[in-house]
């Protein structure tokens, strides 16, 4: 075997860092507007618009609900079809997903502007606070049309990475945030039009952001594009099935919030506790979008490796999801650890200076549980993307209620507000035991080795020994592959005529692939996969390569020469089944004979 080739797959971890970006732009995206909105409206509105601002906060988390189980679960059942080479199960299960966000949207919008008064004095505007029931309803009023948009928005931006469209959800995002920003501030220092004129810029601005990605249905040779065709009520059992993580994460999220604050009213600072736990609560929501966003990265990635049944691409997965967390957690930590205090002052008036040192102390215990939260999440995200729900569920559970509120109610006589900090750096140590601890017990030992967390549904693969797997990033190599496949199709029993036939299908496709899709390019690479089952033997090629698919290309240059790529098309006339699909910027044909 030559000097380029390697037995594990390098386009995975490229495969994770170039969709990491967007993934996380894409969480952004459905909080920056509501920050942006927190941050003007304190400084500029007064503190009875910042506190109807903070009553309705949780109108935006509960449409995130919805937002997250759609999208994590349609992502992960997309990812898995594209991982299989569906592309038709993908669209199906994508169209699935529109009509159920249509119909919930409407039923969103149609209740919130409806009730718009009651919903404003259920969350508090009422008795002693009744004066914020105007601002309240204004700021209600004015966002409501966003709401929807949060749900389109966080689903379009993840999945427009699987169809190569990565750069439209940055610019969307860009576009979005600065007519956000401006929007806010033409209201404050223009068009004083108040908490109504607010919650209007921000639902302008998303919608701006909205044009912008439907805009991607215009392009040709996409996968997700809106079918009535063959629609299954099961897709829409698989999506929310899938998707039960993010429901359990935010309703254990905030039951867990609403009993911090109940601790919180107990202690000897009371109000203060309170507006110090919301402060971190935000500042949590917005760095944690990095965490979130490899969650997420993980999670879609592992749903293309369990279509493809690959058990090796899910270690290195588990492996570079691992160094990712460390590598932006710890920085993010020692950030947010040494500049607490400014980042509580953003959100506090000039005139209030006095919460600034609790405020930042938050921050400061905060700051130390970021990376033992990044691992938690993406191993939560992991399972769920292996469509592990039990095990992903679960954790989520302890990780974002359990482990913190007792911590908390145990601490709270003893440390008055430091019982609340301290509980969420307990809550994560303790979910990491736990996984360790898990992990120990499925596979019998200690578990140092990223395998022991794979946590995969067996059987999942053929055992290693029917699978023979290869990455190359030259064409030199192509012939030594073409040989060993040789061999390993003849350790296995096939007859002569089969271990030729695919050996020459190796060489002839692995020597197109890297001639025109290598060509003028750098950092590109072939992963060749030959796996032999009971039923017969399945080769998929995996490539980085810009769009190509071999076979068409065949087809298109026959010659009348019979010899020309005969193995192409003596394995593609024998095979049972032929899939080509271009998915998140991979070029994947599998081959079942």
């Amino acid at each position: 075997m030559g000097t380029n080739t390697i037995q594990t797959s390098r386009i995975i971890p490229k495969l994770f860092r170039n969709s990491l970006i967007t993934v996380i732009v894409a969480v952004i995206a459905t909080m920056i507007g509501i920050v942006i909105d927190g941050i003007v409206i304190s400084r500029f509105l007064g503190a009875d618009s910042m506190a109807a601002y903070g009553l309705i906060t949780p109108v935006v988390n509960a449409t995130g609900i919805f937002s997250g189980v759609l999208t994590t679960g349609t992502q992960v059942v997309c990812a898995q079809h594209c991982g299989a080479g569906n592309a038709g199960k993908a669209r199906r299960v994508f169209s699935m997903c529109m009509i159920a966000t249509i119909v919930i949207s409407v039923v969103i919008l149609t209740c919130t502007l409806l009730f718009k008064t009651q919903i404003a004095t259920f969350l508090g505007a009422r008795g002693a606070s009744s004066h914020l029931l105007p601002y309240a309803v204004d700021y209600l009023s004015g966002i409501s049309i966003s709401l929807p948009m949060t749900i389109f928005l966080f689903e379009f931006s993840t999945l427009m990475r699987m169809d190569g469209d990565t750069v439209r959800v940055i610019v969307a995002v860009a576009a979005m945030t600065i007519a956000d920003i401006s929007g806010d501030l033409l209201n404050v220092f223009v068009f004083k039009g108040g908490m109504f004129g607010m919650g209007l810029a921000t639902s302008v601005s998303y919608l701006i952001a909205g044009v912008i990605l439907v805009l991607h249905f215009t392009r040709k040779n996409i996968i997700f594009r809106p079918t009535l065709k063959g629609l299954r009520l099961k897709d829409l059992k698989d999506i929310l099935i899938t998707g039960s993580s993010s429901a359990v994460g935010s309703a254990s999220g905030a039951a867990r919030n609403t009993l911090l604050n109940r601790i919180m009213v107990s202690t000897t600072l009371s109000a203060a506790a309170v507006s110090a736990l919301s402060i971190m609560n935000t500042v949590l929501g917005f760095a944690s979008c990095t965490m979130i966003g490899i969650g997420m990265t993980t999670s879609m990635v592992a749903g293309m490796i369990l279509g493809d049944k690959d058990r090796a691409a899910a270690e290195q997965l588990v492996k570079i999801s691992l160094k990712t967390c460390l590598a932006i957690g710890l920085p993010l930590s020692a950030l947010i650890f040494i500049f607490a205090e400014p980042l509580a002052r953003v959100f506090i008036s000039g005139s209030d200076t006095s919460l600034v040192p609790l405020a930042a102390r938050a921050l400061r215990f905060y700051s130390l549980s970021i990376t033992l939260y990044g691992i938690n999440n993406t191993f939560v995200n992991y399972t769920q993307g292996m469509r592990r729900m039990g095990i992903s569920n679960v954790f989520c559970f302890l990780q974002n209620f359990l482990f913190v509120a007792l911590p908390a109610l145990l601490l709270a006589g003893r440390l008055d507000t430091d019982a609340v900090w301290s509980a969420y750096i307990i809550g994560e140590v303790l979910t990491l035991l736990t996984m360790i601890i898990t992990a120990a017990v499925r596979s019998g030992r200690v578990p140092y080795h990223a395998s022991d967390y794979l946590f995969l549904k067996e059987p999942f693969t053929a055992p290693a020994e029917e699978i023979y797997e290869v990455s190359v990033n030259d064409k030199s190599c192509i012939t030594d592959i073409s040989r060993d496949v040789y061999n390993f199709c003849e350790s296995r029993s096939a007859d002569k005529r089969r271990c030729t036939l695919i050996s020459l299908f190796v060489e002839e496709l692995g020597n197109n692939v890297v001639s025109h899709g290598f060509k003028g390019a750098a950092d590109k690479n072939l992963d060749i996969r030959v796996v032999h089952t009971e039923d017969g033997w399945i080769m998929r090629l995996r490539d980085n390569c810009r769009a190509f698919d071999p076979t068409s290309w065949i087809k298109l240059h026959s010659s009348g020469d019979p010899a020309a790529n005969i193995g192409i098309r003596m394995v593609c006339g024998m095979a049972e089944d032929i899939r080509y699909l271009s998915t998140m910027d991979l070029n994947v044909l599998t081959i079942k004979l």
